[in-house]
């Protein structure tokens, strides 16, 4: 998977897609974990950060018969960046480069942005990632329903 089009020689609609806030997201399913999702969402209009990661995980929890936990982020905030929407989108690609060998689906198709829990998967995100603690958000945004 190649880096997303540099910003300059992009359409003006898309230069201002990437100039929303970025979030690149880890999600996982399963306890233990059995699948970890990376994924990369826009924080945009007056959204805040937390309805932004909650609209996502909402998203992607009514297609999951497993509870969706938000593992950690990576927050790219306006302020530090022009284009930090665009960074989020390379950083997502890299990663997914990085650990195709853990894909759970064939490269560039439906569900491709899934990977299987790998020791090196799971300490990179640790490496990089801010867990949702820190920036005030749950790690669940729906509560799993106890075993009887």
């Amino acid at each position: 998977m190649k880096p997303p089009t540099p910003p300059d020689q992009s359409s003006l609609s898309t230069r201002e897609w990437w100039s929303c806030a970025g979030i690149v997201y880890f999600l996982a399913v399963g306890d233990p974990f059995i699948a970890i999702k990376i994924g990369v969402a826009a924080q945009t209009g007056t959204k805040d950060l937390r309805s932004t990661v909650k609209r996502r995980l909402d998203q992607i929890q009514s297609s999951n018969h497993e509870p969706v936990q938000l593992f950690g982020l990576i927050y790219f905030e306006k302020s530090v960046h022009r284009y930090t929407m665009w960074q989020a989108e390379a950083l997502e690609r890299e990663l997914h480069n990085e650990f195709q060998s853990h894909a759970r689906f064939a490269r560039d198709t439906r569900g491709s942005e899934w990977f299987n829990v790998s020791d090196d998967l799971i300490k990179r995100i640790q490496e990089i990632a801010t867990s949702p603690e820190s920036l005030g958000l749950p790690r669940f945004f729906c509560s799993p329903i106890a075993e009887p």
